[in-house]
This record gives C-alpha cells, sequence and structure tokens, in this order.
C-alpha cells in the first residue's frame, strides 16, 4: 500500500504577545522598534514619546523573555523571531514601516530586510548583532549571583547609574530559573551563528547606524564596519554612551531619527 507522507509543515515561533506591544501615534508612517537580548518596549518609550506627534510607533515584546516553556516551545533560530514580527506587520497592518533594531533586534531586522526586500522603507541600527558581538552573557550559568548580574547589565551600558536594584532584582529572578537560562543561550548561539557579512551589499534602503563611541559588547569598530558594507549608509556616534543608545541616550537617539525619517518616507 502506498503511503503518502504528508507535507511538513514550517516550524512556527511563538507568536507576539499583542498585550505587550506598546503603540503610539497613528498615521500609515510607522517605525517599528526591535530590543536586543535582555531589551523590553520600555526602554524605547522616551524615543517613542518624541516621535509619536509625528509618526505611528510600534515596540513589541518580542518572544525571549521570561515565560513557562521558552526553552521547549521557543525559538531556534533568528529566521523564527524574524517571522514573528512579519506576522505581526501583517497582523496591524503595517504598511510604509522603518525598522529600527537594538543589538539582537537589528540583526532581526537585517534578516527581514534581506527576505523580504519591499517589507521596509528604511533602516536603523544600533549595537546590531550580524558581525561581531561579545555575548553580553558570557560566563552565565545556572544560578548567578546577584554580582554576576548586575556586572552583566553595567557591561552594556556606559552609565551605571542606570543600573537599580530593582532592574537587578528581576533579572536575578529571571535568571534564577535553570530553563530559562539554557533558553538565553540558546538564543546567543542562534546569534552568534546567524552573521550577514555577506548579505549586506544586498541592502537597498536608506539606512541610519547609530553607535554607543562606547559600546563595549559591539565596540565602534564594529558599527564602522557595518557602514561600509552597506551601500550609502551613513553612521552616527554618540558619546558617553555604550550598547544601548536608545535607553541610555534616547533624546541624542531620537534627535538622530528626526533627522532621517523624512528621507525614508519620501522614498517609499
Amino acid at each position: 500500500m502506498l503511503r503518502i507522507k504528508a507535507a511538513k509543515q514550517p516550524r512556527q515561533c511563538c507568536p507576539i504577545d499583542l498585550s505587550q506591544v506598546v503603540d503610539l501615534g497613528e498615521g500609515p508612517e510607522t517605525i517599528l522598534f526591535l530590543h536586543g537580548l535582555f531589551g523590553t518596549p520600555e526602554h524605547w518609550l522616551d524615543v517613542m514619546e518624541t516621535l509619536s506627534d509625528r509618526y505611528r510607533v510600534v515596540a513589541p515584546q518580542l518572544p525571549i523573555d521570561p515565560q513557562p516553556g521558552r526553552r521547549h516551545h521557543g525559538m531556534q533560530t533568528i529566521g523564527d523571531l524574524s517571522q514573528a514580527v512579519e506576522q505581526l506587520v501583517d497582523q496591524l497592518e503595517l504598511d510604509q514601516v522603518v525598522l529600527c533594531g537594538n543589538s539582537l533586534g537589528g540583526l532581526v531586522a537585517i534578516d527581514l530586510c534581506v527576505k523580504h526586500p519591499e517589507m521596509a522603507s528604511g533602516l536603523v541600527l544600533a549595537g546590531s548583532a550580524g558581525l561581531f558581538e561579545r555575548s553580553p552573557i558570557r560566563g552565565l550559568r545556572a544560578k548567578p549571583t546577584r554580582s554576576f548580574v548586575r556586572s552583566t547589565i553595567e557591561g552594556i551600558l556606559y552609565d551605571e547609574s542606570i543600573v537599580s536594584d530593582a532592574l537587578v532584582d528581576h533579572w536575578h529572578a529571571a535568571l534564577s530559573d535553570r530553563d530559562y537560562v539554557r533558553f538565553l543561550l540558546r538564543v546567543s548561539r542562534a546569534t552568534r551563528d546567524r552573521t550577514v557579512e555577506d548579505e549586506l551589499s544586498q541592502l537597498q534602503l536608506p539606512t541610519l547606524i547609530i553607535w554607543g563611541r562606547n559600546d563595549e559588547i559591539t565596540p565602534p569598530s564594529t558599527g564602522e564596519e557595518f557602514q561600509r558594507r552597506i551601500a550609502g549608509s551613513r553612521l552616527a556616534f554618540i558619546e558617553e554612551c555604550g550598547h544601548a543608545p536608545n535607553w541610555e541616550r534616547p533624546d541624542a537617539f531620537a534627535e538622530q531619527l528626526q533627522a532621517f525619517l523624512p528621507e525614508c518616507f519620501a522614498t517609499a
């Protein structure tokens, strides 16, 4: 008897929870903000509020936050996260979109632009992964100490005064979950394995690269390499700033965006 195998269905990543999406402003011109490994939509909030009187600004919580079952049912590859963001764009019926990503979020944005060149009107990268990145969780083990968690967060920022006890307590509690630690290590490996060195030349859209001058995770030379490989891109450094300029220096970050975005939507 002939047995016909069912076609293998594409793997579905955990979808983005719409209740965890920050959505401000209105209109067809939208900026979609994608955070990094330890980021949250709230790290974009100051920038979003500055821009929301002119643009629709959207920041989802990527499905890499501490949730039950992440290790067994969460993302396996960067492509899984890209797929989740693509589904969100469809759900929210976003049309003219500028993708703006920090760290891991930058890599997801690049992956989307390479796979779907028609999706974005512009691209903004801040401390993006994809070329070179020192893992922010190197040395992470199950049951890390509070001092390890504090030093890890401080390594992301230039201004250590931002690292509050409440922030350390939050991430120490999350990293006390052995399964979640193993999931984060998988995310870190997936980030390391998804290199875009040979694909950046394919990008044919307005691109702004914003980098912290004191970034120790993706050093300034990495920002310069992105600029060299992306035709027509421009690079802006923010002084006294680490790996997350949108969080640490939101006013300077928003100023760069305000000058850049009209070009993207004029092109669109």
